[in-house]
């Protein structure tokens, strides 16, 4: 039994949701004070804000084009995140308090190719355990 597609609007609404609250947190200066033993401390921050968004974007366009092959639809995911990045640190460095930093795009870029990956990796385990005969089944 096949499902009928989901409408690309509805796939990309909560990425879009999730963007929008980014957008709206980095509207403001932040004065976080971070524990010492975190590592890389605020690129960690941003590579797990932008792995969330990988995998919600790579999610969005696995079910905008489920035609197309699946590691494609994850490049564009990564991608769309990435770019919501980029256009977040000019953003920030219009805010009064904040600055863009090269390095906080490097995270973004590596944590939205990392949540990528991970949707790339529920689609694989997917297929896998679908593919799989069920011993149980045969005669």
């Amino acid at each position: 039994m096949s499902t009928a597609p989901v409408p690309r609007w509805r796939a990309w609404l909560l990425p879009c949701l999730y963007m929008a609250v980014i957008f709206v947190l980095s509207s403001f200066s932040w004065d976080v004070q971070i524990d010492e033993s975190f590592p890389f401390r605020d690129k960690g921050i941003h590579f797990l804000e932008y792995a969330g968004l990988g995998f919600l974007c790579a999610n969005a366009a696995r079910a905008s084009f489920p035609d197309r092959a699946v590691w494609r639809t994850l490049l564009v995911g990564a991608f769309v995140a990435t770019a919501w990045g980029l256009g977040d640190e000019l953003h920030q460095a219009f805010v009064p308090g904040r600055s863009a930093d090269v390095m906080d795009l490097v995270a973004d870029a590596l944590g939205s190719l990392t949540g990528a990956s991970v949707r790339f990796l529920v689609e694989r385990a997917k297929t896998l355990s679908s593919s799989r005969v069920d011993p149980a089944g045969e005669s």
